[in-house]
Parts: C-alpha cells; sequence; structure tokens
C-alpha cells in the first residue's frame, strides 16, 4: 500500500519550487520587510505598500562571504497563462554576509510589483556566489527571465535562500 506523502513546504505548495527553481535545501535566513512589515510565504501585500524596494536582511555568513539577491515574478502577464514567465524586478550582486542588500551592488533597480491579471507570486531567491564580483552575465532585459539559467550561467548552484508572497491588482476605493 503506497503511503500519501503530504507536502508542507510552501515554496513547494506555492509551486515556487518548479517553476522559478529546481528542490532545494535552505542554508541560510534571509528576512525581508517592506516598511516593518516583514515577508512570509504566502502572505498577501497591497502593491500600493509595495512602492519602495524592501530592507532584505542576510544573517549567517561573513563578511567575505557574497549573495546575489534576485526578485521575480513567475505570473506575467497571469498565473493562468504565464507566457511571458519570468519578470526580473530587481536584482543585487556581491552582498556581503551578516549585512543587508543596501551594501551591494544593484545591478538591476527595484521595480514596484504592478499585477494586472490574477494573483502574482514575488519570489525573492539568494544565492551564494563563489567569490565576489562572481556574477558577470547580467540580464539586459527585466522581460522572459529565467532564475534557473541565470544561477547556471553564473555558477550560482542553488538558492541558500528564499521567500514569496502574493499580491494582486487593487481596486479603487469604494465610497460609502
Amino acid at each position: 500500500m503506497a503511503m500519501n506523502i503530504i507536502e508542507t513546504d510552501p515554496l513547494t505548495i506555492g509551486r515556487v519550487i518548479g517553476d522559478v527553481v529546481d528542490k532545494f535545501t535552505p542554508t541560510m535566513k534571509m528576512t525581508i520587510t517592506y516598511n516593518n512589515k516583514q515577508v512570509y510565504n504566502g502572505h498577501e501585500f497591497f502593491p500600493s505598500s509595495l512602492t519602495t524596494k524592501p530592507k532584505v536582511q542576510i544573517h549567517g555568513g561573513d563578511m567575505r562571504s557574497f549573495f546575489t539577491l534576485v526578485m521575480t515574478d513567475p505570473d506575467v502577464p497571469g498565473p493562468s497563462d504565464p507566457y511571458l514567465r519570468e519578470h526580473l524586478q530587481w536584482m543585487v550582486t556581491d552582498i556581503p554576509g551578516t549585512t543587508d542588500a543596501t551594501f551591494g551592488k544593484e545591478v538591476m533597480k527595484y521595480e514596484m510589483p504592478r499585477p494586472n491579471i490574477g494573483i502574482h507570486r514575488f519570489v525573492f531567491l539568494l544565492f551564494k556566489q563563489k567569490r565576489r564580483q562572481a556574477v558577470i552575465k547580467i540580464p539586459n532585459s527585466r522581460d522572459l527571465f529565467n532564475t534557473r539559467n541565470f544561477a547556471d550561467e553564473n555558477d550560482l548552484g542553488h538558492p541558500v535562500a528564499a521567500v514569496f508572497f502574493n499580491a494582486q491588482r487593487e481596486t479603487a476605493p469604494r465610497r460609502r
């Protein structure tokens, strides 16, 4: 008799594993906050609260280890038919361990999430670099970005941390 294994990993349930990256084991802790509100897997944020880039704190490593942060939207133009997958929202390289993203090199400026159709996932992935300035193949476009290919081209391996949130288009405020 076969046993059904119930998957509890939010990255798998949220299809980040599969749609964006292959299965991996997180080895670092990363904290992401928008206006002092921490991002947890699968929680929803209003796009109006995401206008400025978040604070990204890396817990672990040391000043001699460097990391690349990727923020991507795998649900463009909409989650039911994401034929434009992925859209690169933000990229920071050369972030020293134990610091935050402001200490790294922003190679793709932060773009505020603007989901148009349906509920979009916005995924933050942290990769450990082999050395400083190891990321040399920087994408020249935000459109049709591929996290797997980017990691392969820059010899980054699997992510060491990841978290995602959901957002959908906000409707106009209703009068009462």
